[in-house]
């Protein structure tokens, strides 16, 4: 009943949609994937990423992994269509090398809009308030787009009056799973429409290319100083022929370090005429009659005139550039990886597709990219590139393979396998992990309680049809792994749990961590079967924690674990509420640690901005005061324990969107109310109960 609502419902949105279309009113949306660990943004225009995000660091990610790292890897991307049409060669471009991006349509070059088609979103995980059974993933994005218009909102589109007429329906996939945590499959179905348009008439499309242009680069926006060309000129791209994946990393900064990563755009695949036409299925398309297709990367320089990275300048060089098959990327491999290192590596990106012979009235083809990310290995981390001569020292097949691993797990969900049930193959059906455990986490002064559900035991795998649970993982980061960028690389396992029957793990049975009773909370009626205490946490540091479950593997396939980030969650240890603030028992003193603060304390960031000091052992409500000697205030903080989730650049930096406090404990950033750092001294405070009008005091002292 519950399914049959939740699709009706989502048909409504459907109905809304088309009585939209029909008003035929022009809307931009754009989205961010937020169910894995991959921070992209999608809109409905086609444009792909946030050409914003260098300039506005706390606005919607582009191409964001890990996500809330910072560590950005695009400006901005898009897709291209060139074909022949009557004679005329035509590209039509959702985005093209433009200093700003995307601002408003109409602009050249970005020539698809829509007609009043936001992005709806869908899910196939049964607790989502997008929930239906017709969502291929965990996340989906959906929506439509055309080049049929020549003029938007009275204004002509500069550079498109031969438009091809071409309908555009786009749907992103999106998985927590920690295999595919940074892979987004992106699906266009892309229909000649000419037939419907009364000036076409209906118009073949010859020698069709398809192409993802792309800006991608590899910065930190929280912690690079540099703007500008000086943001983008330290890249370095390459391509991985096998996999057919472009790919995007950090060659020549000084950041540290948080560049520790790889961007991909992968040409996955596409269905023309019953075939699957790639270069991966050569034998599949040379039997169906048709030509094997091309497909290989093309750069250029952003801003470049003349020479071998000139950047196409119309039509006609888009066209070529999508259809030159002599141009070899091997030639200049080594140019494209190492000219970053010299600050002269702003190169653009085309990853291009075809020929498809031709595309007639009325035809759909369906072609599939993927944009994958992943972090290098080990050794590779905490390097900062501009301290290697040697290209090969940051990137070599072994610090790519991470991102090799990723991308073959795009392709393994693309491909797909044998439906079990109608015995046909089915694209994005992989075995899958136990469900996510539901985690809640209580914090104690120098500890915390873990409590978790048991839904995961009872998850039915859509291959095997087997309910395959096997145990229970739990993770807590290490001290300071937030000060990386990324705190979720210094998570380390704390404990395992699984059946004590089985050949797999280590079968310890579930005694320690088993409840007799399930508990639930006043604000939360989840039912928590398993609960496990941690002490000696320190207060004022972050703590990651996650609860995993995974499976028992089959023969010949190995074990998979639930998501490491969809339940993760930063705690800070530190004191409770002061209920009995009033008292003057020494043990109900308000304090502030460090005391004296040394600047650049273990846990500060890399800047003024991200310095603290924390305010403990305050009542629930509370004003909290900063004075110099003289008097002078110089800060005002607000503290409400049910409502503080940290205000400071600290938080936005180095914290996770998901935060739980002591309760008792504020944070200040040394920051002035004119957002000026304070000078070495001596300070006092206040701190009022605004419940009782009691007030305490103290004095701090800042050593520079």
């Amino acid at each position: 009943m519950i399914q049959s609502i939740r699709s009706l419902l989502f048909c409504l949105i459907i109905l809304f949609s088309f009585q939209s279309i029909a008003a035929g009113q022009f809307v931009f949306e754009r989205r961010p994937v937020e169910i894995s660990n991959l921070g992209i943004s999608y809109t409905n225009i086609g444009a792909i990423g946030n050409p914003n995000i260098s300039s506005d660091p706390e606005g919607t990610p582009s191409f964001q992994y890990p996500d809330g790292s910072g560590t950005e890897h695009l400006f901005e991307a898009g897709l291209w269509i060139g074909a022949h049409r009557g004679g005329q060669t035509v590209v039509s471009t959702a985005a093209v090398t433009n200093p700003s991006g995307y601002q408003r349509t109409g602009d050249p070059g970005y020539e698809f809009t829509n007609d009043g088609t936001p992005i709806f979103e869908r899910s196939n995980l049964s607790d989502s308030e997008f929930f239906t059974p017709d969502a291929t993933s965990h996340q989906d994005f959906v929506t439509e787009f055309s080049d049929k218009r020549d003029v938007i909102n009275g204004n002509p589109i500069v550079n498109h009056e031969f438009p091809l007429y071409a309908d555009v329906n786009m749907e992103v996939y999106n998985w927590n799973f920690p295999f595919a945590d940074g892979i987004s499959i992106v699906k266009y179905e892309i229909t000649n429409n000419s037939h419907e348009h009364r000036d076409a008439g209906g118009i073949v499309w010859e020698d069709v290319y398809f192409g993802m242009y792309s800006d991608m680069v590899v910065r930190n926006v929280n912690t690079t100083e540099e703007t500008g060309s000086a943001f983008f000129n330290k890249g370095g791209v390459g391509y991985i022929d096998s996999l057919h994946t472009l790919y995007a990393f950090d060659a020549g900064s000084a950041d540290f370090p948080r560049t520790d990563t790889y961007a991909g755009i992968m040409a996955l695949g596409s269905e023309y005429r019953g075939v699957e036409y790639h270069p991966r299925y050569e034998d599949h398309v040379e039997d169906a009659g048709k030509q094997v297709p091309d497909v290989s990367p093309r750069f250029w320089k952003f801003g470049e005139g003349a020479g071998t990275f000139r950047a196409p300048a119309n039509d006609h060089d888009r066209y070529n550039f999508l259809s030159d098959e002599s141009w070899d990327y091997t030639e200049f491999e080594e140019r494209l990886r190492t000219d970053g290192q010299d600050s002269d590596g702003n190169y653009i990106q085309l990853h291009r597709y075809g020929p498809f012979p031709e595309i007639e009235p009325g035809e759909t083809v369906t072609v599939y990219f993927a944009f994958i990310a992943a972090l290098k290995p080990d050794q590779y981390q905490g390097l900062i590139p501009a301290d290697h001569d040697d290209i090969d020292d940051i990137d070599n097949p072994e610090a790519r393979q991470p991102l090799a691993q990723t991308a073959n797990w795009a392709l393994r969900l693309f491909e797909g396998q044998e439906d079990p049930a109608t015995g046909e193959r089915e694209r994005f059906l992989v075995p899958e992990p136990p469900d996510v455990p539901n985690m809640r986490v209580e914090l104690e002064e120098g500890g915390a309680t873990v409590y978790w559900d048991n839904r995961a035991e009872f998850t039915v795998d859509p291959v095997s049809g087997e309910m395959d649970f096997e145990g229970y993982r739990l993770y807590r980061t290490r001290v300071g792994a937030d000060l990386t960028g990324n705190i979720a690389a210094g998570r380390e396992k704390l404990r395992q749990w699984d059946k004590a029957d089985t050949d797999v793990g280590y079968n310890t049975g579930f005694d320690e961590i088993a409840l007799s009773e399930p508990v639930t909370f006043e604000d939360d009626d989840t039912e928590y079967w398993y609960a496990f205490e941690i002490d000696g946490m320190l207060s004022g540091w972050q703590y990651e924690f996650a609860v995993t479950a995974f499976d028992r593997g089959d023969e010949g396939r190995e074990s998979l674990e639930s998501s490491l980030t969809a339940n993760a969650v930063s705690v800070f240890p530190g004191s409770r509420v002061n209920e009995n603030f009033d008292s003057d028992d020494p043990e109900n003193k308000v304090g502030v640690y460090p005391n004296p603060y040394r600047v650049n304390a273990a846990w500060d960031g890399g800047s003024e901005f991200t310095r603290k000091i924390n305010f403990t052992n305050l009542p629930a409500r509370a004003e909290i005061r900063v004075y110099t000697l003289a008097g002078n205030i110089v800060a005002e903080l607000d503290h409400n324990a049910e409502t503080y989730q940290g205000d400071t650049t600290w938080y936005r930096e180095l914290g996770r969107d998901e935060r739980i406090f002591s309760g008792g404990e504020h944070s200040w950033d040394l920051l002035s109310k004119a957002n000026q750092s304070l000078a070495t001294g001596l300070y006092l405070f206040s701190v009022h109960d605004k419940d009782t009008g009691h007030v305490q005091t103290g004095k701090f002292a800042i050593i520079k």
